[in-house]
């Protein structure tokens, strides 16, 4: 009893710190165009008008402080006094050197055909990660067809990303496959192996790209410091996860096997002692999940950057493939359900540097939150035509009975 309690009081501090996050990132929006001074104020701009026609001064800039209901201050700023957008931008081309377009102008401005192809690559992405799901159960053998995965795997999205809470996607999945075939632990196991063949994908591809700007003096290292940093710190928690999983002498070490028995999915690798020995063996089937990785985060992490194109964000390409890998690595931490908020905070402080406009940031953000859930929606279908879902704790403990069934008969 007291552990549900606590699971629920859990679950609502999660819900509300999401809330809050999100409200923040809001805060930051501005919905019409503006400037952003050097002293970190943002103001509304205000074109002056001359015969009802808008025109920009070559001297200076007008603009009213952005909160002000009543008697606004009107300023009028030096153009050394703001922050360029671009330093690539001419100079004479005043209001695109210095006014950053709002929320409202982001999404109206919008290139409908990129943005048309970033709709598309997120289902492109999830068939994908299907194949690599299917691929890797097949490597213990465990035959599935691989249309039946890809129902379960936008059952699973839909379940991330529609209805986030204490049900998982990968939960729900591991319950559905688990009515397909009596080796449950391997399919909890192969689970885990998928999410961490994706996790360390993202970390190989944001230190590649990293090394490759920074090498190629693209970006300097003072201006890349947070996310090099990022990268190390991810790099040793990811290889760490890999030597757990395989070396299992490291598990036994006495100041090891205290933190590894803490762990949530101890349970599991000490159940699926098998799986483990087979990946172990079969380490080049890990090498060849990882090339498919890569291209399912080639179509995930370019349909973000479409997105970014396709609202004018004036950010380099290769950025993008240094900075959502970081998000999406970061934003797994389960801190908000689903990381709503969370991820969307991590956009802001990742891509701010940049001097893009933090507005169209936010609407890339909410866009990237949007589009997954979208395509989350046909695993409803999948909800409505299986067989029906217990609660999590039932599932949970159908699953871990059937992995005490499967260790006692081995």
């Amino acid at each position: 009893m007291k552990k549900k309690l606590t699971k629920r009081v859990l679950l609502v501090v999660k819900i509300s710190l999401a809330a809050v996050l999100l409200l923040w990132v809001l805060s930051k929006a501005h919905w019409g165009n503006y400037v952003l001074a050097k002293d970190g104020s943002t103001w509304t701009w205000l074109p002056r008008t001359e015969h009802a026609k808008q025109f920009v001064s070559e001297s200076y800039l007008q603009a009213v402080m952005r909160g002000h209901f009543q008697g606004r201050e009107t300023r009028d700023f030096q153009p050394d006094q703001y922050v360029p957008v671009s330093e690539q931008v001419p100079k004479d081309d005043w209001v695109a050197r210095y006014v950053r377009p709002g929320l409202a102008v982001s999404l109206e401005k919008m290139n409908l055909l990129l943005f048309t192809l970033a709709v598309l690559s997120f289902p492109a992405a999830l068939i994908v990660g299907a194949y690599r799901f299917w691929f890797l159960l097949r490597v213990q053998n465990i035959r599935i067809g691989l249309w039946e995965i890809v129902r379960l795997t936008f059952l699973g999205q839909f379940f991330n990303m529609v209805v986030p809470g204490t049900v998982g996607g990968d939960l729900v999945k591991a319950w559905y496959i688990s009515k397909h075939t009596h080796k449950t632990a391997g399919v909890i196991m192969t689970i885990f192996a998928d999410r961490l063949v994706g996790l360390l994908e993202l970390v190989l591809m944001a230190g590649a790209m990293l090394g490759f700007v920074l090498l190629s003096g693209r970006e300097t290292l003072e201006r890349m410091r947070n996310p090099a940093i990022t990268v190390v710190v991810v790099a040793a928690i990811t290889g760490a996860m890999l030597a757990l999983f395989f070396v299992p002498r490291l598990r036994r070490l006495p100041g090891l096997e205290w933190l590894y028995r803490r762990l949530p999915i101890a349970h599991h690798l000490q159940a699926a002692g098998r799986s483990i020995r087979i990946f172990r063996r079969r380490f080049r089937y890990v090498l060849w999940a990882l090339a498919i990785t890569l291209v399912g985060h080639l179509f995930f992490l370019g349909g973000l950057a479409l997105l970014g194109v396709a609202l004018g964000i004036n950010v380099p390409v290769y950025l993008y493939f240094v900075y959502l890998p970081l998000i999406y690595i970061i934003g797994a931490i389960p801190i908000t359900p689903g990381g709503v908020g969370w991820v969307e905070n991590l956009y802001v402080e990742f891509f701010a540097v940049t001097a893009a406009a933090t507005s169209a940031i936010i609407a890339m953000a909410m866009l990237a939150r949007l589009l997954p859930t979208f395509w989350g929606l046909p695993g409803l279908i999948v909800v409505i035509t299986g067989p029906k879902l217990p609660k999590a704790a039932q599932m949970q403990e159908q699953l871990d009975q059937a992995e005490e069934e499967e260790d006692g008969s081995q």
